[in-house]
């Protein structure tokens, strides 16, 4: 099987007046389709930067990087948005749902990019949140849910388009341990149901068990990769 997600002497460096600062140092990995993928390491060790490069949110400095063997390094800013609306969901730590809207609009908002119609993108959005288990809230705005009630939206967003790749960073960070849980399961469940790529980063080894592989960073650098045998299985 080819991968799916490749990387090669990934390197990314940012500036400050005085300093520069070395995230990434030469990364080298390869996903598998439908692998569901953890990259691990503390605070610092550039896990986040990994995948906001692999998604295309922000340029490598040195590197390539492919995804469906498209050179993604190598697309303009407008070639990236279409290539993310095609084929990518991304679930944030911090929801990143557009407070205006309610969870409805928040989730049908992909699709209203694709073109979809709006009874037809509505309809779409209800019946993801029903099976989410958020059919009382159709309604409320995120100030009105809770953290984890809010998380569930902005997996449903991420996975409306049924996209072939999801990247969640630190998806249950801001979440108690119970929620967490259950987060991690919807993710995962939903990602080997539909046969779909999830590629996630957390700090918490034990989330990272859910995984198949895990890819641990050290200082911007790839210390080592685990195949993980015994993964967790979620319970929904």
């Amino acid at each position: 099987m080819e991968p799916i997600i490749v990387a090669k002497d990934l390197k990314k460096f940012y500036r400050t007046t005085n300093i520069r600062i070395k995230a990434l140092d030469g990364v080298d990995i390869e996903i598998l389709p439908g692998e569901v993928c953890a990259i691990v390491g503390t605070s610092g060790s550039g896990k986040s930067t990994l995948l906001s490069l692999l998604a295309g949110l922000e340029p490598p400095t040195a590197g390539k990087i492919f995804i469906k063997k498209r050179a993604i390094h190598k697309m303009t800013e407008s070639e990236l948005v279409d290539f993310r609306l095609q084929n990518i969901g991304f679930v944030f730590q911090s929801f990143n749902l557009m407070g205006t809207m309610n969870a409805v609009e928040n989730v049908a908002l992909p699709l209203m990019f694709k073109g979809i119609s709006r009874g037809t993108r509505t309809q779409a959005a209800k019946k993801l949140l029903g099976k989410m288990g958020l059919k009382q809230h159709f309604y409320n705005k995120p100030a009105e849910l809770s953290g984890g009630q809010q998380q569930r939206v902005s997996i449903a967003r991420a996975i409306i388009t049924k996209p072939e790749i999801i990247f969640a960073d630190e998806p249950t960070g801001n979440l108690d341990s119970h929620t967490s849980v259950q987060i991690m399961d919807i993710m995962t469940n939903v990602a080997r149901q539909r046969n779909a790529t999830l590629v996630f980063v957390t700090h918490d080894p034990e989330k990272a068990l859910y995984a198949d592989k895990i890819i641990h960073i050290i200082d911007g650098k790839v210390d080592r990769i685990d195949i993980n045998e015994q993964k967790l299985e979620g319970n929904i």
